[in-house]
Parts: C-alpha cells; sequence; structure tokens
C-alpha cells in the first residue's frame, strides 16, 4: 500500500514567555515540534496531551510532568480542572482548529491562553498524484479532507479510514468512513493496511 501525504506542515515561531505558565496543552505531535524551536524548562511545566501517543512524544521531547486524555479534544477541559482553576495554560496550537474546547475551559473559568505555532498548508505535489477508484485513503484531519477535495472526489468506491470522531464527521454526508481503534496515525494506518489486505483477498 503506497502512502501519500496531502497536508504540509509549515511551523512559526511567535514570542512567547513561557515562564507565565504552569502547564501547556498539546492536540498533536506537531504542537510538540513547534515547541522544540523554544528552549524551554520542562521540568517546570506540567505537560496535557490529548492522548497516550501524543503524550510519549512529548516525554521523548523532554517534557517530565505528562498527563494523557482520550484523544479527543473535548475532554481536555476535564484534564486541566484536576491541576486546579487557577493553573495558568498555554495550548500550542494549530492556525485552524476543529474544536472550540478552550473556548469551553474558558467559559467554565480555566486560565488558557493560546498560541499559533504552526499551520497546515496543502501540498502542492498531491495535485498529481493518481487515486484509483478503490483506493484506501487515510484522513488525519479535517484539514486533510479539504486539501484532498480541492484536486479530487471522494467516491462510495473508496475505503476511507478516519483517525477519529472529528475527522469522521467532516466527510461529505454521502461517504462512510471507518475509525481507527486508536486516536493515532499509527492505529489508523494499520486499519488501513488491514482493509487493504482483505480487499485483496
Amino acid at each position: 500500500m503506497g502512502i501519500r501525504h496531502f497536508l504540509s506542515i509549515r511551523f512559526l515561531t511567535p514570542s512567547i514567555d513561557f515562564s507565565k505558565y504552569d502547564g501547556i496543552i498539546f492536540t498533536s505531535k506537531q504542537g510538540i515540534e513547534a515547541a522544540k524551536r523554544y528552549d524551554i524548562d520542562w521540568s517546570a511545566l506540567l505537560c496535557v496531551s490529548v492522548s497516550e501517543p501524543t503524550a510519549k512524544f512529548a516525554k521523548k521531547a523532554g517534557a517530565v510532568h505528562v498527563i494523557a486524555g482520550d484523544g479527543y479534544g473535548e475532554t481536555i477541559p476535564s484534564l486541566l480542572q484536576t491541576a486546579g482553576s487557577s493553573t495558568r495554560w498555554l495550548y500550542l496550537r494549530p492556525e485552524t482548529v476543529a474544536s472550540a474546547w478552550a473556548d469551553t475551559a474558558r467559559a467554565s473559568g480555566l486560565n488558557v491562553d493560546e498560541a499559533v505555532v504552526y499551520e497546515t498548508v496543502c501540498n502542492p505535489d498531491a495535485a498529481n498524484v493518481s487515486i484509483e477508484t478503490d483506493a484506501v485513503l487515510i484522513f488525519t484531519s479535517p484539514s486533510s479532507i479539504r486539501c484532498f477535495l480541492q484536486n479530487y472526489s471522494l467516491l462510495k468506491s473508496h475505503t476511507v479510514v478516519a483517525i477519529g470522531m472529528t475527522t469522521l464527521n467532516a466527510l461529505p454526508c454521502d461517504i462512510e468512513g471507518k475509525t481507527s481503534a486508536y486516536t493515532s496515525v499509527e492505529s489508523a494506518v494499520e486499519l488501513a493496511r488491514k482493509l487493504a489486505q482483505s480487499d485483496e483477498k
């Protein structure tokens, strides 16, 4: 199964004073990659990650105190509550977000600032890919769906795997998709491989 990428990541480096915060929040590995471009005292910060795979990636980057969520942004406010309402949080986020969990957190009295540290852009090379009518397609974000639809059409004959419910719900209403067991790229690829092998039998 050949894998093509329809998104590219562009990292941004706005000025950030991390000493103002008690914790940082990550909803993707890209947010952690962006954080690595700063001089951060990881031992002084509590790190909340949207999922266990993201938490593991944060630990590899140097994070010491890490809390992992269940893979969905909507559950992040409850994780933040466990640290106390006076905790000052910084969400290192993409330019476009698929969930309004940060607004929900602030509405409940939590102190959450946001810094846009990366953006996803459509990969120009993706416009020249031949997509077979029976292809297995993996989408890891609503942005990846939008980029795909700029150049191609989703067919009912395609097998579609979405990394999670937010991405699944971003599919056109006439297209059915399957979600991976875990909200991770690895899990989505594993499911796609199994589906591709099943179709080959």
